[in-house]
């Protein structure tokens, strides 16, 4: 559903009017509800002046380098570390593994409170 020319001669709403009615030169001012041609003169509108005011800190660029970097050791990491796997696996052949019955009371313990404080109604 389109909407054109809404309101008098003379308000400035604008609404399906072309450039050239309002003394300029250029392309259809976009309808409401079309988000693409809305998009497009947002970023035609901006193209006009690219100095918006905003500067980042040499922190913010820091941090933002650091992330790329972090990102792509993330990327290249495999999802399993196959050392790892083969050391216990010959642990496990050998006999000479051992389970840290506390370290997985912690585990499980942690994994509780967890999910309870996601469940929880109460908080």
């Amino acid at each position: 559903m389109a909407i054109k020319n809404v309101g008098s001669p003379t308000s400035n709403v604008g609404i399906g009017k072309t450039k050239d009615s309002e003394g300029a030169k250029g392309s259809v001012i976009p309808e409401i509800g079309n988000p693409i041609s809305i998009a497009q003169t947002a970023t035609n509108v901006g193209s006009a002046n690219k100095n918006y005011g905003v500067e980042l800190s040499d922190r913010a660029r820091s941090r933002a380098v650091d992330q790329k970097k972090a990102f792509e050791i993330a990327k290249n990491t495999p999802d399993v570390r196959e050392d790892r796997v083969a050391a216990i696996k010959a642990k496990i052949a050998a006999g000479t593994y051992e389970v840290d019955s506390g370290k997985i009371a912690d585990g499980m313990l942690r994994e509780a409170m967890m999910e309870h404080l996601a469940t929880s109604k109460d908080l």
